[in-house]
């Protein structure tokens, strides 16, 4: 596919990938699918690492910098891919000088040549009516890679005279009668979070200025960007501020030089002009003295759903999640895919392991009341009960931490599937429960047992001292997303039981369906009762399956380097957060690693063992970095740190509890145990936030306050 792309373009460590975003803009993404950045080398990777990694893709692309200028010819092709009349000149001075390919939009073709663009040269002109275009950059630039060479042209040389002579006679710092000053959008270098693309927005609006007020403007603008607060209370940093000043000046008819925008992007900082901008409310608690903002995130959580491509599981766990939801009244992705590895996580218990990792791992679905939260569950109790895999089902209920250790010492492997989990976290914070309080604890310790001996709690009668040998509990439980997050605390999120968990969520009810009439296919029937009739050890003790003996699996350079990457960004980022968020990504790593060996052993056909590779660590790294992130926005929404905080999570899930309008008298009496000063500051603080939208109804002659749910 890359065959023609030049061996100096590859031998080069400047490459990425691409996806599209919900508007359809390319942006460019790291190894993994964060964010990506055309000015930022620890974000770009060999050529050998990006086009194995592309099949979870749209594609590839390199970054234009010294010494390559890179030339797009913007719908350059006609319907019937000719070239046009404007291009042929251009085209025939690029061939020999300039590595040519066919754009991802077929209509186009994008060329790279060694050179430099004179000063002052623009970056944009448009053809005639603007449809097609001449775009030249050469620096911060990312550059989406084809491998479809245009007429053989595969030839990179100095291209130095053919950008001389583009730029003088299409891109000259004085603008043509037909030429049009572009709104050039930044370089979709792209962040996790919604700042950086409102930034952009507001800078696509700003015109290119004329010589004379060039630096008074640059420093405005700079100050606009310096102002601009994100739904987290995150802002700009210089760097950013210097990138979306660079793509302003290429707007201007005479640019100011690359120092000049340095100093503004700086200084905007702390003397720049602020902007007009929306910032997140702020309610503060007269009789506490304590500012609630940041305990309790006033915004909605942002629209992030579920990358669709990390669905299409290869193997085993893919197949599963098909017949899951084509035989779902209500069909649920997420959930599909949770259920899904929960089962792969069980039937390879004891069998496998990477550098002492074990396949055991909590995972937890979340989905609406009524929403088919039931069918992942079900459909794991029939498949292994038709594999002969019955024994491994688990208690549906936990009663104490004494029950899950019985349950454990009865069978090693087990599978918890636990319906309305937010219970049993709810009934872990009851320090009147003891024995409940201990099932976190519990969790915990066989969680991180499952390479080792792990000794229970110690009697009198050392006979009642249980001693639990390679314990693999795998937890599937499921819970409505609302009742999960707002029963959590800051303090069940420090302790780690929560970090050490995967959340899928399905946040939305789905559409009814008419659910297939198929049994579950022979094939994954199958493939379950190989891997539960699988021994990893001969002689006497060949029958005995007690996961002492797994069979070690083996990484693929490309992706031992992924993973001890991953695991290195994850070590470092935690040593620089606040306690929870650091407690939730201290796990990360441990959980991506554990998904990698599930991957590759849902794609092991037949006897031959897994090796993992580059697609199951990029697979694992995507689906771990997108539920951890998630897992911040919510704990960040629902999770209080203060007293307070948690009175207005309490007043929010009433409030939510219908969709009609609450009176005060209402509310006043479904929450008796509140003074009227605590109520009236709490309504306040949903108010600001914009969780309720404050209203008023006349009836008979009377006037009644009245609070409606708008979030």
């Amino acid at each position: 596919m890359y065959d023609r792309v030049p061996k100096e373009l590859k031998a080069v460590k400047r490459w990425m990938l691409w996806n599209f975003n919900s508007n359809g803009t390319k942006i460019p993404l790291r190894l993994g699918g964060s964010a990506g950045s055309s000015t930022d080398p620890e974000s770009w990777c060999a050529f050998e690492i990006a086009s194995e990694s592309s099949i979870y893709y749209q594609g590839i692309a390199t970054v234009i910098t010294d010494p390559y200028t890179g030339i797009d010819l913007d719908n350059c092709l006609d319907e019937d891919g000719n070239l046009r009349e404007w291009a042929v000149p251009i085209v025939a001075r690029l061939d020999g000088v300039a590595y040519g390919e066919i754009s991802p939009s077929g209509t186009g073709i994008k060329f790279l040549t060694r050179a430099r663009k004179p000063d002052g040269s623009r970056c944009l002109h448009k053809i005639t009516d603007g449809k097609q275009q001449i775009e030249c950059y050469d620096h911060a630039r990312f550059w989406t890679i084809t491998g479809d060479c245009y007429n053989r042209q595969d030839t990179i040389a100095d291209g130095q005279a053919v950008i001389d002579w583009l730029c003088q006679t299409y891109l000259s710092a004085v603008e043509q009668q037909t030429a049009v000053v572009k709104q050039l959008p930044a370089p979709p270098r792209v962040t996790d979070t919604p700042l950086t693309e409102r930034a952009t927005a507001y800078v696509q609006t700003i015109q290119g200025q004329s010589k004379g007020n060039l630096r008074n403007s640059a420093f405005s603008l700079s100050g606009h960007l310096h102002s601009m607060v994100g739904d987290f209370g995150e802002r700009l940093t210089d760097s950013e501020v210097l990138e979306l000043l660079r793509e302003w000046n290429q707007k201007n008819k005479t640019p100011l030089r690359f120092d000049e925008l340095q100093e503004a992007a700086v200084n905007g900082r702390t003397n720049g002009t602020p902007r007009a901008d929306k910032l997140p409310r702020v309610y503060v608690d007269a009789t506490e003295g304590v500012n609630i903002n940041g305990l309790i995130n006033r915004s909605p959580v942002p629209d992030n759903p579920f990358p669709q491509d990390c669905l299409e599981i290869p193997g085993l766990i893919g197949d599963i999640v098909r017949h899951n939801l084509a035989t779902a009244h209500y069909p649920l992705p997420e959930l599909a895919l949770a259920s899904a590895i929960a089962l792969m996580s069980s039937i390879t218990g004891g069998k496998v392991a990477d550098r002492g990792a074990r396949t055991n791992l909590f995972i937890l679905g979340l989905a609406p009341s009524g929403g088919g939260k039931d069918h992942g569950r079900k459909l794991n109790r029939n498949i292994l009960r038709a594999a002969g895999g019955g024994d491994i089902i688990g208690p549906e209920r936990i009663g104490s931490h004494a029950g899950i250790i019985s349950a454990m010492a009865f069978q090693w492997n087990t599978l918890f599937q636990i319906d309305e989990i937010q219970h049993l976290a709810m009934a872990m914070q009851d320090r009147s429960s003891p024995h409940l309080v201990q099932i976190a604890s519990v969790l915990m310790q066989i969680f991180s047992s499952s390479d080792s001996v792990w000794i229970g709690d110690a009697y009198g009668d050392r006979a009642k001292v249980k001693t639990l040998h390679y314990p693999h509990l795998v937890l599937y439980g499921t819970s409505v997303p609302e009742g999960f997050w707002e029963s959590m605390t800051e303090a069940n999120l420090k302790g780690g039981l929560i970090g050490r968990c995967l959340v899928f969520e399905s946040a939305k009810y789905v559409p009814y369906q008419d659910p297939a009439d198929e049994k579950i296919p022979e094939s994954i029937i199958e493939r379950v009762n190989g891997w539960l009739s699988l021994r990893t050890h001969t002689g006497d003790m060949a029958d005995k399956s007690d996961g002492a003996w797994p069979l070690a699996i083996l990484r693929d350079e490309a992706a031992r380097a992924r993973l001890h990457q991953h695991t290195c960004q994850i070590s470092d980022k935690r040593m620089s957060e606040e306690p929870i968020t650091a407690a939730i990504w201290s796990r990360a790593a441990e959980k991506t690693i554990k998904l990698a060996l599930l991957f590759a052993c849902s794609r092991c056909e037949g006897n031959t063992l897994p090796t993992i590779q580059l697609q199951d660590a990029d697979l694992a790294i995507r689906i771990n970095n997108w539920i951890t992130r998630r897992m911040l926005q919510q704990a960040d929404r629902h999770v209080a740190k203060t007293a307070f905080g948690q009175q207005v999570n309490e007043m929010r899930t009433l409030l939510r509890s219908r969709s009609s309008e609450w009176t005060m008298s209402e509310i006043t009496r479904r929450t008796r145990g509140l003074k009227p000063r605590e109520r009236n500051d709490i309504l306040q603080t949903l108010i600001q936030d914009g969780t309720i939208l404050q209203g008023e109804k006349v009836t008979g002659g009377r006037s009644a306050m009245t609070f409606l749910v708008i979030e």
